[in-house]
């Protein structure tokens, strides 16, 4: 049973760090075999509540100085601006945007509210570890309702747990789908229990981060970034200019045992050879192994001179470590979007991760990129006690695209018109704070940031602000 636990949490970590960088220590995984508890922490950041207000035209404050309505439908990327198929420039208006009509119009909805539900795992063998999912719905809600809410009508959460079991997730689907409106926001590695339920009901909006190919493929599934089997190519594409085809012809790549990770570095792999990579060491790691110096002397005697590792963010520091106690350093050190963690960095850590390289998705929402809409996030996430993590991050987008979606349908909000909004929202990017993605296509996003450490801190590399976008497509294993 704990090695189902350790496995399914492993799961969770490497499915999301395909497309961002979840942010799961080795203490976390640990604690999850044993059945303790632990709760997730980073660094807050950002106390300005500026631009990003729903129903009004943010410019210049985005990433690549892109001007962004509250739905997030421009382009930040390379300062460009690309209006949504929603229709144009969004605002995700309050109450002074229209006026609330109609009364109970559908499921969980009143004349002066609508409730929506959101199913995470928040006990279960690591209490709280997705909570960042349901704290970032509420955050985005609380700051909707200070507003006005939408056409007049406050946002209510309803938050329920799934206790890390397949069948718990299942029934509080089932349960929620008959008294509220939709979904936002929900994050579980058993999220394919809940799938057969929304099959059953496709009018009904579930709009979340989706980890299972259960959940993610549903029709009424919508993600603010889309995560297909395969790998992104515009990353892979820069490195290899970067560091040239004696560095990437030598290239070394540890994966952790989960399927889920094996899956993604398979994904991973294959997109870099298809683009001239050349592995020539590979290995599959437990998630807690703690020895790497066998890997170090391998990877020394074949060559390597480009590292790449799926997993968390304690096997990074401890590969890391291994390799400074043997002398060994490479000029290409890509530990990937989960080292986007204060654990890469501490004092303990720094000496042998300075000089590493970290690609990701998002804007460095920790604080680091002061964007409005981190700023906001950072702040109204604070207000419910929150922390800036991945989940909370795409917890206060899911919800961003939401409201977009319920704004357009107008003071009189059904499923069905809230679901066909959904559907013409195709171009979304989080006021900044997420590389553009289509959530409607299921269009994976393609930009992508590049971070370096540097004395034990993360600093934006490349590009100054914004995302870099025209490096290369996606590549569909």
């Amino acid at each position: 049973m704990r090695s189902t636990k350790l496995a399914a949490i492993a799961i969770a970590m490497m499915l999301v760090s395909a497309g961002c960088g979840a942010r799961l220590t080795k203490a976390q995984l640990a604690k999850a075999a044993a059945g303790g508890g632990q709760s997730v922490s980073a660094s807050g950041a950002g106390s300005q509540d500026t631009g990003a207000a729903a129903g009004t035209d943010q410019s210049g404050g985005a990433a690549g100085g892109a001007t962004s309505g509250a739905g997030g439908g421009t382009n930040a990327a390379g300062g460009g601006s690309t209006k949504s198929a929603a229709g144009g420039t969004q605002a995700a208006g309050g109450a002074g945007s229209c006026a609330s009509q109609g009364g109970n119009t559908d499921v969980g909805v009143t004349s002066n509210s609508i409730t929506l539900a959101n199913v995470s795992l928040l006990t279960g063998p690591v209490p709280g570890l997705f909570k960042g999912a349901k704290d970032g719905t509420q955050a985005f809600f609380n700051y909707m309702n200070s507003q006005g809410g939408v056409c007049g009508r406050q946002l209510k959460l309803d938050a329920r747990d799934d206790q890390f079991d397949v069948n718990q997730n299942k029934a509080q689907y089932e349960d929620a789908i008959s008294k509220d409106f939709g979904f936002v926001g929900s994050f579980s590695v058993v999220d394919q229990g809940g799938s057969s339920a929304l099959q059953a009901h496709p009018d009904v909006p579930d709009v979340a981060y989706a980890l299972s190919h259960e959940h993610s493929n549903l029709p009424n599934n919508f993600s603010p970034q889309p995560l297909p089997a395969g790998w992104r190519l515009g990353s892979l594409n820069y490195f290899k200019a970067k560091f040239g085809p004696d560095v990437i012809s030598h290239m070394a790549i540890l994966i952790e045992d989960a399927q889920s990770a094996k899956d993604a570095a398979a994904g991973e792999q294959k997109a870099a050879e298809s683009v001239g990579y050349k592995f020539v060491y590979s290995r599959v790691v437990e998630p807690t192994e703690a020895n790497f110096t066998s890997d170090v002397v391998s990877m020394q005697q074949k060559g390597v001179k480009g590292i790449m590792m799926t997993g968390e963010v304690g096997a990074f520091v401890r590969v890391a470590k291994a390799m400074k106690q043997q002398n060994f350093s490479v000029p290409f050190a890509n530990w990937g979007a989960n080292a986007y963690d204060p654990a890469f960095v501490t004092s303990d850590a720094a000496p042998a991760t300075n000089g590493s390289i970290i690609d990701q998705q998002l804007a460095m929402f920790q604080g680091e990129d002061a964007i409005p809409e981190v700023q906001l996030f950072n702040k109204w996430l604070k207000q419910v006690g929150g922390k800036p993590d991945i989940f909370a991050a795409f917890g206060w987008e899911s919800a961003r695209l939401f409201v977009q979606a319920l704004t357009a349908a107008g003071p009189k909000p059904t499923r069905a018109n809230v679901m066909a909004q959904l559907k013409g929202i195709d171009n979304f990017d989080g006021n900044g704070m997420l590389a553009p993605a289509g959530p409607a296509s299921k269009r994976p996003p393609t930009c992508f940031i590049v971070i370096n450490v540097q004395n034990g801190k993360f600093v934006r590399a490349d590009p100054p602000s914004g995302y870099i976008c025209n490096q290369g497509d996606y590549f569909h294993a």
